[in-house]
């Protein structure tokens, strides 16, 4: 019987990490997200742990560029909420 191939490390890597946009989206706290953007090497070894995995480099461009991203989505949530909070004022 023939043993399986083994994994590369990349396919094995690759099995682990989350498509980047989609796990931080499952976030809305937005001063959560930006803490986590300011200390982004505590971030890093704990997604490390969570995914059981070592982070490469162009990992790490990716998921900074979904965190940026999302922390962006939700202040431009954030400013159109407080416009429309301020319209309303005018309607009354």
């Amino acid at each position: 019987m023939a043993m399986p191939a083994k994994r590369t490390q990349r396919e094995q890597k690759e099995r682990h990490l989350p498509n980047w946009e989609k796990y931080w989206h499952n976030f809305t706290d937005l001063e959560l997200l930006r803490d986590k953007s300011l200390n982004l090497d505590d971030t890093l070894e704990l997604l490390e742990k969570e995914f059981d995995t070592k982070l490469m480099s162009g990992d790490h461009m990716q998921l900074v560029t979904a965190l940026e991203d999302r922390i962006q989505e939700l202040e431009r949530i954030e400013r159109e909420t407080s416009n429309s909070k301020q319209g309303d004022l005018f309607d009354l």
